[in-house]
């Protein structure tokens, strides 16, 4: 699905327009020309689906050179060696999420407990996948586009977002959301302080479009929800959560 030129929709969850995998989180598309990207992947089990709707939006797997993985929770990070098979495509996080990724590692990246807990089936698995980390701001060319790589700790202390200048367009994962809403967990990593100041860096880019892993997309005026989620810190309670 085409949301503004140049960036797509291939897929979402129950928590945005379950348009691939009821688990999965928004999966984006960044057409650069000669090259694309593919903004997290899922659980793994909607990569079919993904690759459909990226056919029928006109494009080959061949031409996506990059995914990148802005953190290593299942619903984001699940389909990465399934969408690296098919793409060819380099796979490209944080430092701290390519740990995670390159080793399988389910009780890091909260799979384990969360299939205790029934939020995943049993069959759910994080497959071990090559990933090359990127430090935070280094920028990525995607065709004749660029990403700059913003580290966002809060939600999980691996946590990247990545903003194009040419579009203004923030790739924020689970950083904030349409609403200024933000997505509190318990887990050990999660921090509503480092989540403060991560909002705060974000509130500093000039954002019109909001694409966050979960929820609708912000198509025009991206910062307000960035603003809406500032303020809420200073009021008792915080920002309300999506979970």
């Amino acid at each position: 699905m085409k949301l503004r030129d140049r960036i797509h929709l291939l897929g979402s969850g129950l928590l945005g327009m379950n348009a691939s995998h009821e688990l999965d989180c928004n999966v984006y598309l960044l057409d650069g020309g000669d090259a694309q990207a593919i903004i997290d992947c899922g659980t793994g089990y909607g990569v079919p689906a993904l690759l459909a709707e990226l056919e029928r939006a006109g494009f080959s797997p061949a031409g996506v050179r990059t995914v990148l993985l802005t953190h290593a929770h299942q619903d984001h990070a699940g389909g990465a060696l399934r969408l690296r098979a098919a793409t060819g495509a380099v796979v490209v996080s944080s430092s701290l999420t390519a740990a995670i990724v390159e080793a399988g590692d389910e009780e890091a990246n909260g799979l384990a407990g969360a299939r205790i807990a029934g939020v995943y089936p049993p069959d759910c698995r994080l497959d071990a996948c090559p990933v090359l980390p990127i430090a935070p701001g280094e920028s990525l060319r995607i065709g004749d586009l660029s990403l700059e790589a913003i580290a966002t700790p809060g939600h999980s202390a691996d946590m990247l977002s990545f903003y194009c200048p040419e579009l203004k367009a923030l790739f924020c994962g689970d950083t904030v959301f349409a609403g200024g809403y933000i997505a509190a967990l318990r887990s050990p990593d999660f921090s509503m302080a480092a989540l403060e100041r991560s909002i705060r860096l974000l509130a500093e880019y000039d954002v019109d479009v909001l694409l966050p892993g979960h929820l609708h997309p912000v198509l025009r005026g991206g910062g307000i929800a960035i603003a809406q989620a500032l303020a809420a810190f200073g009021r008792p309670g915080g920002p309300h959560s999506i979970v």
